[in-house]
Parts: C-alpha cells; sequence; structure tokens
C-alpha cells in the first residue's frame, strides 16, 4: 500500500513539474520560413502564435548545451525577479500572481518543486549513509527490546491475576493488587500501541483502523524520535504536495462563503508560502551543517518566518490591519494543526 501511495505522489510530482513548466520560452535566432513545425499554423515573425514555438530551431549537438544553458538562465532570471518578491513582498506577489502578472514571475508550482527538490539536495548532502544505516539497526533493536518488554509485562499481569485469585485476601490487599494489575494493563496497553506501528512500518499490517494506526505511529516515533526524524526529513519532499491539499480547508475557514476568493486563490497563496518556508527550512539546515546555527541566528530565522506569514497573508487577501490581526492567531493555529496532519501522514508513511 505505500509503494502505490509513493507512486501516486511520484506521478503528481512529474505531473505538476510537466505543467509548471511554461511554454514558449526558447530563443529564436531568425524568423522561420513556412508552417510551424510544432502545430502548423502560419509564423509570421520569431515565434508561433498559436503554440509559442520558436521558428528557428537547433538541430546540431551543440543545441543540447544551447537549449540547457537557455533553460537554466531563464529560470534564474525570473528567479532574481520572484525571490526578492517573495521573501520582502510575499503579500503583493501573490495578488500580482493571481490578477494575471506572471511573466515575469516563476510561477508557484514550479517554484515550490524547485524548493523541494533543491530541499532534498542538501539533505541528502549534508546526510551520511552510515548514520542512517546506524539508525535503521537501533531501531531493529528497539524493536526486540520490545518485544521483551510485551513478554515481561505479560507475566507481571499474569503473576498479579494469580495472587487476586487466591483465598483469604484482606481488603487492603486486594486494593493494592487491583491497583498493581491497572498499571501493568495500562503499560501493556502502551506497548501494544507501539508494536503496531513497528508492525505498520515493516509491512506486517494493523488492525483496528485509522485511529489505532494514528495513535501507533505517533508511539513508535517517540520510542525513536532520531530515526522517525531522519524518516521525516528524508520522504518530506515525495509527499510535500500532500501539505497544499491539507492546508486547503483550513485557509478557507478564515474567509468562509466570502465570493471575493476562489479555491484557486487560496492554493496560489498556500504554494507560495510552502515554497518560501521550504527555501527557509534550506537555509537553516546550510547553516547547521556550517556550525552557523547559534541560538540568535535560529530566533531571527524564526521571527521572520513569523513576520512572512502575517505579511503575506495580509497583502495577499488586502485586509486592513485589524482584519489580519484577528484572523492571524487562527492562521497560525491551522498551520500547526496542517505540519501536524502533515507530518502524521509522512510516519504513517514509513
Amino acid at each position: 500500500m505505500t509503494g502505490e501511495i509513493e507512486a501516486a505522489g511520484d506521478a503528481i510530482t512529474g505531473g505538476m513539474l510537466a505543467r509548471a513548466v511554461e511554454p514558449g520560452h526558447g530563443e529564436a535566432h531568425d524568423a522561420g520560413h513556412g508552417g510551424c513545425l510544432n502545430c502548423g499554423a502560419a509564423i509570421n515573425g520569431n515565434y508561433c502564435a498559436q503554440c509559442g514555438q520558436a521558428a528557428h530551431l537547433h538541430r546540431s549537438f551543440g543545441a543540447i548545451g544551447h537549449d540547457l544553458a537557455h533553460g537554466v538562465l531563464h529560470f534564474e532570471g525570473k528567479i532574481w525577479t520572484t525571490l526578492p518578491e517573495l521573501a520582502l513582498r510575499p503579500g503583493h506577489l501573490t495578488r500580482r500572481y493571481i490578477h494575471g502578472e506572471r511573466a515575469k514571475f516563476v510561477s508557484p508550482f514550479a517554484l515550490f518543486l524547485f524548493s523541494a527538490f533543491l530541499m532534498y539536495a542538501i539533505f541528502s548532502l549534508t546526510s551520511h549513509g552510515p548514520e542512517a544505516g546506524k539508525m535503521v539497526q537501533i531501531d531493529k533493536g528497539e524493536i526486540a527490546e520490545l518485544k521483551q518488554e510485551e513478554a515481561k509485562v505479560d507475566a507481571q499481569i499474569a503473576k498479579i491475576e494469580a495472587k487476586l485469585a487466591a483465598p483469604g485476601l484482606s481488603a487492603a490487599r486486594k486494593a493494592a493488587l487491583t491497583e498493581n494489575l491497572v498499571e501493568a494493563r495500562e503499560e501493556r496497553q502502551g506497548l501494544t500501541m507501539a508494536s503496531g506501528l513497528t508492525d505498520a512500518l515493516r509491512g506486517e499490517g494493523v488492525n483496528g483502523g485509522v485511529a489505532q494506526t494514528v495513535g501507533t505511529a505517533i508511539s513508535a516515533a517517540a520510542k525513536n524520535p532520531e530515526f522517525a526524524y531522519y524518516k521525516l526529513k528524508a520522504n518530506a519532499y515525495k509527499f510535500s504536495w500532500a501539505l497544499i491539499l491539507i492546508s486547503l480547508p483550513f485557509i478557507w475557514l478564515l474567509f468562509p462563503f466570502n465570493r471575493r476568493y476562489k479555491m484557486y486563490d487560496h492554493a496560489i497563496y498556500i504554494t507560495y508560502s510552502i515554497a518560501f518556508m521550504s527555501l527557509l527550512f534550506s537555509l537553516s539546515m546550510v547553516l547547521t551543517t556550517v556550525h552557523a546555527t547559534s541560538g540568535l541566528v535560529t530566533l531571527a530565522l524564526l521571527l521572520f518566518a513569523i513576520w512572512h506569514m502575517y505579511r503575506q497573508f495580509k497583502d495577499a487577501y488586502a485586509l486592513s490591519r485589524m482584519g489580519a490581526l484577528w484572523r492571524l492567531p487562527l492562521l497560525y493555529g491551522f498551520a500547526c494543526v496542517s505540519l501536524s496532519l502533515f507530518f502524521t501522514f509522512l510516519v504513517m508513511m514509513g
């Protein structure tokens, strides 16, 4: 099941990437003659008016390098127009893109994919294989220790139950044994939840439905937080698209039944916001690698992230200061809930 979901995630990501690449950005060196080689329409100028393909096409080996250089430089040209706006005037960027001013900016979906892949690349460069392998070994050791604890608690429960069944117990002794039995059974229940998650991560399945699966996922992450943190960072980029879908209903709740804003508007706002936070997190990982994340630097990044959310929210939806401020606690709360659901989803996916 996990493999199918990962394949679907990769397919969605690939589809988004294909749609994010904007057509018609090839360089033309002279006007073509005759019809467009792509769609057959008549050409009058350097580009086809129907599909945007360049009239002059390169067909030499050097054209590969030309196309690569042009693609990179063209994207970089838009990046240097987009990033300052995204960092300092995110709300205005969001509004301008929604209202149709798009040619000079990187589309939110292209920027989202770029930031996700960049985050994965930085994580790959700053993470070491032997450490990952060690974490897997630690996880297997935790599983064996968990099974031993389960057997120990089962024996303890059986022993207490045998004592309770003995005749001639005083009321005080019986009360003490009953209290010990309740505590032992509660401990056994916790171990069962943790064991259920390890089975789910190993592909053995979990009985009891979604509620128990979520509970066991949290229990296992608590049992081995280092391994869980590693897997979260390693797999977050694969399912990052899910965070957009999770966040959409919460942003809609801030403007219920308001016809001024469509789901498309909310999607653009969320996508630009997630893209920026991904870039900020990538910067944080780089600073951590070079040991530059002092308490002051971490605080500055956190405060900037909080300010950025407020600034983008206020300007993107053209809110007054009071209109933004009373919604702000809800926005931060919804962001925390969305991230919690997203991370729980990642843990469940293993």
